[in-house]
Parts: C-alpha cells; sequence; structure tokens
C-alpha cells in the first residue's frame, strides 16, 4: 500500500509539473491532475494551427478538451481562453471579450492569450488597451520582445498613440530601452515618438536624462525636414544656453555637445575629426592630407538680413585660405538654394559680415568645412569665440 501511495503521489507530482508546459505528457500518464493539461493541450493545438494559418479559428475537438478542462477547474486559463476564442458571432462579442480579459487575468504568461487581447484591442480601435497589452506580452516574452516592440514602434504613427503610450512608457518598463532602439528607426512614427520624449520629460514622470536614443531622434527629425519638433524636443531634454547676441549654442566651447544638431554635431572620420576642449573653450580640428567634409555643423534659424560672423584661430602649421571654411547653406530639402555663403577661416581673431539673402528658407546648416589636397600636411586647427550675431 505504501509503495503504490509513493507511486500514485510521483505520478500526480509528473502530471502537475507537466500540466503547463508539457500537457501530451501529463496526458499519457493519466492520473490527475489531466483535465487542466487538456485544456493546455488544446491551446497548444490552437497555437500551432495559427502559426501556420494566421486566420485558424477553434475546432470541436478544441473546444471539447476546453470544456472538459473547464469542468474539473473552472480557473484554468486555457479553458477560459479556448472558449472565448470559439464565441465568434457578433452577438457574443460582449461576452468573448469578458472571457478574453478574464483568462488574461487568469495568466499573464499564454502568448496566444496576451495576442488575442492585442488583437481584439486593435478590432476595437481601442489604443490605451491595445499598448497596454502589448506591454504586457513584452514583460512576459523576452524571447518575443523585439516582434511586439516593432509592433509598436509601428503603431506609434497612429492617431492616439502619443496619450497611451505615455502612461505605458512613464513607469519605465524594462523593455523601454528596446523600444526607443525600434522607434528611431521608423520615419513615420518619428513626429509622435518625439511628443511621447517630451511629455515623458514633464514633472509627472520626470524623464530627464538624455539617452543615445533621444540624440538619434531628434537627428532623426532634422534629417526628414522635421526642424520645430526637432528643437522643440531639445529644449524640452536640454534648454539650449546662448552667449548675448550670439545665435550659435556652444559658440565658446564651454561645455561638451549635445543633442545635435541643436550644438555642435562633430565628425569622426579616419581622415577627419573634431572634439570640443572644454578647459581652453576650442574647438579642435584634425585633418590630413585628402580630407574634405564637414569638421563641425549646427542647425541654426535663420531671417533674411545681415550677420556678423566672428572667429578666433590658431593652427599647428601655415594653411592656405581655402583649407578650411564656414559654409552657411539652406538645411530644408524643399528649398532650392546655391552653395552657400562661403567664409575663409583665417588665423588670429577675425569677422566678416554676410547676407542671408530672401529665398524662402529658415532653418540654415553653419558648417566649419575642410578641404586638403591629397599632397597635403596634416593640420590641427584651434578655434575659439566662433559667434553669429545680426548686425542691425
Amino acid at each position: 500500500m505504501a509503495l503504490a501511495l509513493g507511486i500514485g503521489v510521483g505520478l500526480s507530482s509528473y502530471a502537475v509539473s507537466n500540466e503547463t508546459r508539457a500537457p501530451r505528457r501529463t496526458l499519457a500518464v493519466g492520473v490527475p491532475p489531466s483535465a487542466v493539461a487538456s485544456g493546455n493541450l488544446a491551446l497548444q493545438s490552437l497555437g500551432a494551427r495559427r502559426a501556420r494559418v494566421g486566420s485558424a479559428t477553434v475546432n470541436a475537438r478544441e473546444i471539447r478538451m476546453a470544456r472538459r478542462a473547464y469542468r474539473s477547474e473552472p480557473l484554468a486559463a486555457s479553458a477560459v481562453a479556448l472558449q472565448a476564442l470559439s464565441l465568434t458571432r457578433n452577438a457574443d462579442s460582449e461576452r468573448a471579450q469578458a472571457l478574453l480579459e478574464l483568462a488574461g487575468k487568469l495568466s499573464r504568461r499564454s502568448v496566444l492569450v496576451n495576442m488575442s487581447l492585442v488583437e481584439a484591442a486593435a478590432k476595437r480601435d481601442d489604443r490605451r488597451a491595445f499598448f497596454a497589452w502589448l506591454s504586457r506580452a513584452m514583460l512576459t516574452n523576452s524571447e518575443a520582445s523585439q516582434a511586439y516592440g516593432a509592433a509598436m514602434a509601428t503603431a506609434t504613427a497612429q492617431d492616439g498613440a502619443v496619450e497611451a503610450l505615455t502612461d505605458v512608457l512613464g513607469p519605465k518598463p524594462r523593455w523601454a530601452d528596446v523600444y526607443w532602439e525600434l522607434v528611431i528607426r521608423r520615419p513615420e512614427s518619428l513626429g509622435n515618438a518625439a511628443r511621447i520624449r517630451i511629455a515623458l520629460a514633464q514633472k509627472r514622470w520626470r524623464q530627464t536624462e538624455v539617452q543615445p536614443t533621444d540624440e538619434a531622434l531628434v537627428l532623426g527629425l532634422a534629417g526628414i525636414g522635421k526642424f520645430n519638433e526637432a528643437r522643440q524636443l531639445a529644449k524640452a531634454l536640454r534648454p539650449a544656453e546662448r552667449e548675448k547676441g550670439n545665435l550659435l549654442v556652444n559658440g565658446s566651447f564651454a561645455g561638451d555637445a549635445a543633442l545635435a544638431p541643436f550644438d555642435w554635431r562633430l565628425a569622426a572620420l579616419g581622415n577627419l575629426g573634431a572634439s570640443i576642449d572644454v578647459r581652453n573653450g576650442q574647438l579642435v580640428v584634425s585633418a590630413v592630407g585628402g580630407a574634405n567634409g564637414s569638421a563641425a555643423q549646427q542647425l541654426v534659424q535663420l531671417v533674411p538680413g545681415k550677420y556678423r560672423l566672428a572667429w578666433t584661430m590658431s593652427s599647428n602649421a601655415p594653411m592656405s585660405a581655402d583649407a578650411m571654411k564656414v559654409r552657411i547653406f539652406c538645411a530644408e530639402p524643399d528649398v532650392e538654394s546655391p552653395i552657400g555663403i562661403l567664409t575663409p577661416l583665417l588665423a588670429g581673431k577675425r569677422s566678416k559680415n554676410i547676407q542671408i539673402a530672401d529665398r524662402g528658407c529658415r532653418w540654415h546648416w553653419v558648417s566649419i568645412d575642410v578641404a586638403l589636397p591629397d599632397d597635403a600636411l596634416g593640420i590641427d586647427a584651434m578655434i575659439s569665440d566662433l559667434s553669429l550675431a545680426p548686425v542691425s
């Protein structure tokens, strides 16, 4: 009798341990609790068929197995979920939704239940529920977080996504970094992503620390011509401090560059690079023969009129007048404009008046360009006190 009891307890324990992950083993043993395993097996069966055919519905065998599980254990999530998914008539929609939400409360880890809740929210056009269920699916299934995150990033472009996603992202769920990495790759979602990030930086959530994805988001917005949205985001995360009378941010090079292009965007190429020497208040530009491109650039809003460009520069060796220039040109993609205004950067303390013509362009790049012949010696140039100011 003791031996039989021991074997029975062992088999029952084996059945309990496998009723969720391996329900076939539990049913093969043939001892209680097999009813719950029957429901789990039916749910797995439906999941497997949906993996092959996304529109697959619950079949008669799966319904029988679910009802058997429900009679034995009314709170079995798989049994409740299958009964909800079997109700496909419009007249049963409210009952099906109630049962599906109950299944979601009974089990947080069922992939099929979570995705069914996401799909149901999408069909009802319920944005808050859609993002809330997607969030839970990402929290409970890290292996599928990329797929769920991609769906969330794409849906960010939809109307109503800003308010719904702000509440979901406010508590900083552990998948938040995955979401931001994915959303910055979707141009159609960048506008709403910026509004969400601005909302998260405000009083309720106070997520003010600048992340690498924030810088990528600002650059992404500027790259598709959404300059106003990009500047609003940059201001919300780190208000720019301009020196009095200077339209350039950090023209004194007193701080590290942050949130380009509304601060300096610095080159880091094999033959051309730039860095800020905060201690000495200098922009240090290093280039070798053959270097050609922008060492540092910044986006500035300019109205037509006269401006004064001023700078101080020194270098480790004499340079030709064409080696370094400040180029100011239109950044707006839909505005036709010439090559821009070119001003040679000569050594010493210098200034020059320039004229911004009225060509319908308001956003301009201010770029420090380098052009060295292939046989030229390398240079190290130090620029300080760079300013652009309107002339009264």
